[in-house]
């Protein structure tokens, strides 16, 4: 009886603790366990890769800058064209009223001779009446050459005779002057004083040039006034203007 129950007892352990009766054989004969195999570690999650920067196109250069060309000079200025001017003719005299615009031409004679006087545009400053004339009893400057012309500037509306002054080109004469290399122009200026006497003034110009195929003086003045006039051979006291 006493034989069945160890063997039970035996048997029963032998069944039932045999993995604790091998641990403890492995651990008693200096044996190692092994671990059970670890589980291995999932690899770890691939991390994407950042997404590339966009850099900025780098700019382009500024273009070079080109030199350009220099300008050609304006072209000098050209006098204004004037408006033809107003012609007259008489043999003996003329009187008009005579303003800044258009200019005007005088011519004073016949065929065997012709004095011209030439109002450029623009010369005068307003209006006034102007005499020329032959003047057989005028005033002259020992013996002229030719006739005496008479020059006769007046306001009108008023006695006053004012002396001219141009605002732009001179005043153009020309007179007949026959052979004579030694024609100058006379021109006599009356002036009347607070007691109402007369006195003449006398300039004696050098003309601009002379036309020796035509017989002809021409002069520039730059005034115009109470004046006689005739040429004359006396040595000038006024260069051409």
């Amino acid at each position: 009886m006493r034989v069945r129950t160890r063997l039970e007892k035996l048997l029963r352990i032998t069944t039932l603790g045999l993995p604790a009766v091998v641990v403890v054989v492995a651990a008693a004969c200096g044996g190692e366990t092994t671990p059970p195999p670890a589980t291995p570690e999932p690899p770890p999650a691939a991390t994407p890769a950042p997404a590339p920067e966009e850099t900025a196109a780098p700019e382009a250069p500024p273009p070079e800058p080109t030199a350009k060309p220099e300008a050609e000079p304006p072209p000098p200025p050209k006098d204004a064209e004037e408006r033809p001017p107003v012609l007259m003719s008489s043999e003996k005299e003329l009187q008009s009223i005579f303003t800044t615009s258009p200019g005007a031409k005088l011519e004073l004679g016949d065929d065997a001779g012709r004095a011209v006087f030439r109002i450029r545009e623009g010369s005068l400053g307003s209006a006034h009446i102007i005499t020329f004339k032959i003047d057989p009893k005028g005033k002259s400057t020992g013996v002229p050459i030719g006739k005496i012309y008479r020059m006769l500037v007046q306001i009108e509306n008023s006695a006053e005779t004012p002396t001219l002054e141009t605002l732009d080109k001179p005043f153009e004469f020309s007179f007949p002057a026959g052979n004579k290399k030694d024609a100058n122009l006379a021109i006599g200026e009356l002036k009347v004083d607070d007691k109402g006497r007369e006195k003449i003034t006398w300039t004696i110009y050098a003309p601009e040039k002379i036309d020796d195929a035509m017989g002809v003086a021409h002069f520039k003045i730059k005034s115009i006034g109470n004046f006689y006039m005739h040429v004359t051979a006396k040595p000038p006291t006024e260069a051409p203007k």
